[in-house]
């Protein structure tokens, strides 16, 4: 299908007004109707008004957050009590053997594997501590050598200048 430009345009100036579509010379009456004319003025009192709405809006917006916010608190209060007064503690468990007795196996091996762990770590920890305590006892040896290669040196210096001394 094989479009013609002119017939495209003719279309557009065959839409009515109705549609929003201006023609070309109605769009030139409206601009020199504004320009002649002064155009509607805002009321006086429209930006002030609309500030006061944006600020009903965002201060029930903000009492929508606060409410929604406490709620969550309460039914988080709420679920915390439920638990603390559904779950039974201690003597509760003494009523049921059987399952007292998987439970007390499977907190052993836990308990058992917990401590595998902490051991572990305490004899890293100690393994650690060695390791330092030999690198600080090794720095003290330097710092001790140090000392004395530089008291011999010194003592050497005192010996140089006392002998130049004597002989000029």
């Amino acid at each position: 299908m094989i479009h013609n430009i002119e017939e495209k345009h003719k279309l557009y100036e065959r839409q009515s007004p109705a549609l929003g579509m201006l023609t070309e010379e109605e769009l030139a009456k409206l601009i020199e109707q504004v320009e002649e004319r002064e155009m509607l003025h805002a009321p006086v009192h429209l930006k002030e008004n609309v500030f006061v709405q944006i600020r009903k809006q965002r201060q029930a917006a903000q009492k929508l957050q606060l409410f929604s916010y406490r709620a969550k608190v309460l039914v988080g209060m709420a679920a915390a009590l439920a638990v603390l007064f559904l779950v039974p503690v201690g003597e509760g468990e003494t009523h049921m053997p059987s399952q007292s007795s998987g439970f007390q196996r499977i907190f052993q091996q836990e308990q058992e594997e917990t401590d595998a762990i902490k051991q572990g770590a305490l004899d890293r920890q100690n393994k650690i501590e060695q390791t330092w305590q030999r690198y600080q006892e090794d720095q003290e040896r330097q710092d001790a050598r140090k000392a004395y290669l530089n008291g011999i040196g010194n003592k050497i210096k005192d010996l140089r200048n006392n002998i130049f001394w004597y002989v000029s």
